[in-house]
């Protein structure tokens, strides 16, 4: 079953969990003013919440299945957030009334209807949840979070049957415990409803999708490294901005391979992500910092097939070594073995005085950058490396 039918399942279900929310409050609702019952009126409340909170979230996950508009390039995300916003607005001022007219402890005229309303609420709860959990789209946040808030409601729902079981007998004080608890899980659930939709609107990032990008980054091993990452949120759905750092002589169309994987990568870990925007750049050559110089006998810039010794530094450090050169012997028919000891040496830069195509294609290949030099020392070649001043090698030229 793939992403697009799970969603479409989800959203089906969402619809359905939704009208029974919505049943659910007209009978509480109902039932607490006929039954004198202010804490069963509360829950109903709190379910007309849950009803406009999945309408809510069924017409995001609809309107992912259709997409941009030519007059909204970004989708119609974020009506859920507003939707959400002005709902919990308007449930904080009823579950103020509510709370001032519990208060007064009035013994309810007949309360074997509460308790057996609430009683059948807590039984279809725990139904609705384990239903949406059967989806198995565990990577999908929003389908969590509808799961785990019916959960939370199953919890409530028994709450709430106690306190009716309270207030039928009398018990006046604990009533008022379990009404406090009440409305404290209400009011909770709304404000986090508050708090999530305001921030969305307000475009603030969400730190765990930086986390699954920075998660992703790393599985990547061409990518150098990333910065101005931007996560916006848009009803359950994100978009990410970031610019990637790639070696400078990767190309276009590696580059293009790289950032389908990040995405992929990203996506599979979070489904819900509908619009990803890399913005590649190279990254800076200070961040290849190990150099390898082929020099000749008098320490002057030199070739593979030249050179009697290289020269191996990193340029923070400034530690130079000496060694034989193990590359003299080495024929176009054995570059795995060149570009073998290039990696065996974490070298990522190489400066040499000519360089024959098929070897340049092969250390290109490997993420490696290649300076021409003719300077006589090679000294001189690495302080010109430093501030920019040496020629990158290019293809499709026999130098």
């Amino acid at each position: 079953m793939d992403i697009e039918h799970k969603i479409g399942v989800a959203a089906s279900r969402t619809l359905i969990s939704a009208f029974v929310f919505l049943v659910f409050s007209l009978l509480k609702i109902y039932f607490g003013y006929f039954s004198g019952l202010p804490i069963l009126i509360a829950d109903g409340v709190h379910n007309f919440a849950d009803f406009l909170m999945f309408i809510a979230a069924y017409i995001g996950l609809k309107l992912s299945l259709i997409g941009p508009t030519k007059n909204f390039r970004y989708g119609l995300y974020k009506a859920e957030n507003l939707s959400a916003f002005l709902m919990s607005l308007f449930i904080i001022y009823a579950v103020y009334e509510i709370f001032l007219e519990g208060i007064k402890f009035t013994i309810p005229k007949y309360p074997a209807i509460g308790i057996t309303v609430q009683a059948i609420s807590l039984i279809v709860d725990l139904a609705l949840a384990i239903w949406l959990g059967n989806i198995k789209l565990k990577q999908v946040s929003l389908i969590n979070a509808e799961t785990l808030h019916n959960y939370e409601d199953s919890i409530l729902s028994l709450i709430v049957l106690i306190g009716i079981l309270m207030l039928n007998y009398g018990l006046k004080y604990p009533y008022y415990a379990v009404l406090i608890i009440t409305i404290a899980i209400i009011l909770y659930q709304v404000i986090m409803i508050l708090k999530d939709s305001t921030l969305a609107l307000l475009d603030a990032t969400d730190k765990r999708i930086e986390r699954v990008v920075d998660e992703s980054v790393k599985e990547i091993k061409e990518i150098s490294g990333y910065h101005d990452l931007r996560v916006r949120k848009a009803g359950p759905y994100y978009f990410i901005e970031l610019h990637l750092e790639l070696p400078p002589n990767v190309s276009v169309r590696k580059a293009d391979k790289i950032t389908d994987e990040l995405e992929k990568r990203i996506k599979e870990k979070e489904p819900l992500v509908v619009l990803f925007n890399p913005h590649v750049e190279p990254s800076e050559t200070k961040k290849q910092t190990r150099v390898l110089i082929l020099i000749d006998s008098d320490g002057k810039v030199s070739n593979f097939s030249q050179a009697s010794q290289v020269v191996i530094t990193e340029i923070e450090t400034q530690k130079i070594s000496v060694i034989d050169n193990p590359l003299k012997k080495i024929e176009r028919r054995k570059l795995p073995a060149l570009v073998e000891f290039i990696k065996e040496q974490g070298v990522s830069i190489v400066i040499t005085n000519r360089i024959e195509e098929p070897v340049l294609l092969a250390l290109f290949g490997a993420g490696v950058e290649v300076y021409l030099s003719d300077d006589q020392d090679y000294r001189t070649a690495l302080n010109k490396l430093k501030t920019d001043q040496l020629k990158p090698a290019e293809l499709k030229e026999n130098i």
